[in-house]
């Protein structure tokens, strides 16, 4: 999806004229850019985390339970 900075909307593919500016307000529309890597990793190491929490909540359960 696109974004309009100054109508502060997000615009559909197929509504954004060829000229590539908004059809409400005129102005240049913005793609955005793919996440960047260091967020990504930030996702995978938070997941590996979670997961090793939870494997160790459910061994302390295990043991004295």
């Amino acid at each position: 999806m696109a974004w309009c900075e100054t109508c502060a909307k997000f615009q559909d593919d197929d509504q954004i004229p060829r000229n590539g500016h908004c059809p409400v307000c005129d102005s240049p529309i913005v793609k955005p850019k793919k996440a960047p890597w260091h967020f990504k990793l930030l996702v995978v190491a938070t997941a590996i985390y979670l997961v090793y929490r939870i494997v160790q909540l459910s061994v302390y359960i295990y043991h004295h339970f």
